[in-house]
């Protein structure tokens, strides 16, 4: 089936959406005080904002291509695992990357911040995986 690309799109700003409010609970309330705590010689202040931006941008984009296209015509849980695979190598990469080479990088944040990714990863697949879903069902 051809899937149309206002599919993605939607699935894209559901990605997105949900990304920002899950970050921002998570790293607003829910984490902060151990990020600080670990980072704390290592935090800016204030942040620069345009790394950050273009990686949701462009996260979101691969949460739709890796994780919600390939299985549109599967099940939600299909879905789901693909997200939690693409969370855990992305965040895997950097935190085990990180943990690897900077001195005094902290194994529990490294950890923390791993499983953060990808369960994150797998609550955005699934949102965004919703609304291509709802939006192909609208379109029939």
């Amino acid at each position: 089936m051809k899937i149309p690309f206002s599919t993605y799109l939607y699935a894209w700003l559901a990605v997105l959406i949900s990304f920002a409010v899950l970050d921002g609970l998570w790293l607003g309330v829910i984490a902060m005080p151990l990020y600080t705590e670990h980072f704390a010689g290592l935090l800016r202040e204030p942040f620069i904002t345009w790394p950050w931006l273009a990686f949701y941008v462009l996260y979101c984009m691969a949460v739709v291509f890796l994780a919600i296209r390939p299985t549109l015509e599967q099940s939600m849980a299909a879905t789901g695992l693909h997200g939690l695979v693409l969370g855990a190598t992305a965040y895997g990469t950097y935190n085990m990357t990180a943990y690897s080479i900077v001195a005094g990088w902290p194994l529990n944040m490294t950890l923390i911040d791993w499983l953060w990714g990808a369960v994150a990863t797998m609550l955005l697949a699934i949102a965004g995986g919703t609304a291509a879903r709802y939006r192909l069902r609208r379109l029939k």
